[in-house]
């Protein structure tokens, strides 16, 4: 067996233990919650045609044929009363690149949009490795492509984990036609801005050559900044960034690298690191999305709003 096909074959046994251990936390989570009230809500709007998927390597888990493993392209927008109708957060949600679905951060939305004032899409995506890193890009530029036609025109990233890499990475993308043309984005054509973009407990670092990165270019044709989006600042520059994380979270050394990163290279960045106080309350990874209205993910609201508000 080839190095390569060894290298992907742990990787597959790495995704799918990955993929069957989410659902212990998150099902239980999401049949617990109770959403808020008060907003417009229009849900699974397709943004894209589907399209047929290859299958994952491997055979699939029993967690991979549930609805949280969702590669649809579908949206949901929540929108408070006198909303802007130009401005709006896109959410998008983590799972290592593999696994997850728009329902997993929809409490979290559904908060976000209720406290700021502003309208907030809550995306699908499909998931790696029924495609890569560029699949995925896509995508979520077909989805500002929907939101564009909608009217929408300034556009604030968030997401968690997975879903921090992408919102980071996307507002790079936003903001830089070079960046888009070098990410092969080349049909998107609106007059957009990202002013700021909050990634939670965010993915920074990745390697080519174990899960999930490896999943992101087999082709090799992304910079190589794909793998450290540290790189791809200092290329392309990013908007104002708000860095939440926990004392818990195992992203937690990734999080203050990229503080300091950014700190060294001028770009405006607030960091929060949630302390745990409590036994029963972890600040553990994506804490925020999972309990958005502890104290802690409160905080991170607060943060994520003041952070579009200040940039206005």
């Amino acid at each position: 067996m080839l190095l390569r096909d060894k290298l992907l074959k742990a990787a597959d046994t790495a995704r799918k233990q990955f993929v069957e251990n989410c659902p212990q936390f998150d099902v239980p989570r999401l049949e617990a919650t109770v959403y808020p009230e008060g907003l417009t809500i229009e849900e699974n709007l397709p943004y894209a045609e589907s399209e047929e998927l290859p299958e994952p390597l491997g055979t699939d888990s029993a967690a991979e044929g549930s609805t949280l493993c969702c590669s649809d392209r579908t949206l949901d927008i929540y929108t408070p009363e006198n909303a802007k109708a130009d401005e709006i957060f896109l959410m998008i949600h983590g799972g290592a690149f593999v696994y997850g679905c728009k329902e997993l951060n929809k409490e979290f939305s559904m908060h976000l949009a209720l406290k700021s004032g502003i309208t907030v899409a809550n995306m699908n995506y499909r998931l790696m490795p029924r495609t890569d890193l560029h699949g995925v890009l896509q995508d979520i530029f077909y989805a500002i492509a929907y939101l564009c036609e909608k009217g929408f025109s300034t556009f604030h990233t968030v997401g968690d984990s997975a879903g921090g890499y992408l919102c980071l990475l996307v507002a790079i993308l936003l903001n830089s036609e070079k960046a888009r043309n070098d990410f092969g984005i080349v049909d998107f054509s609106y007059d957009v801005k990202c002013p700021s973009t909050s990634p939670i407990c965010g993915d920074h670092l990745e390697t080519p050559n174990k899960f999930a990165g490896i999943y992101f270019d087999q082709d090799r044709k992304l910079p190589k900044c794909i793998y450290d989006l540290s790189d791809a600042v200092k290329i392309y520059g990013c908007p104002p960034v708000v860095l939440t994380t926990g004392d818990q979270d195992m992203m937690l050394k990734q999080n203050e690298r990229l503080y300091q990163i950014l700190q060294k290279i001028g770009i405006p960045v607030e960091y929060y690191c949630a302390v745990t106080t409590e036994p029963e309350r972890p600040m553990h990874h994506v804490y925020a999305i999972a309990h958005p209205t502890w104290p802690e993910g409160v905080k991170t609201l607060d943060m994520t709003i003041t952070n579009a508000t200040a940039s206005k």
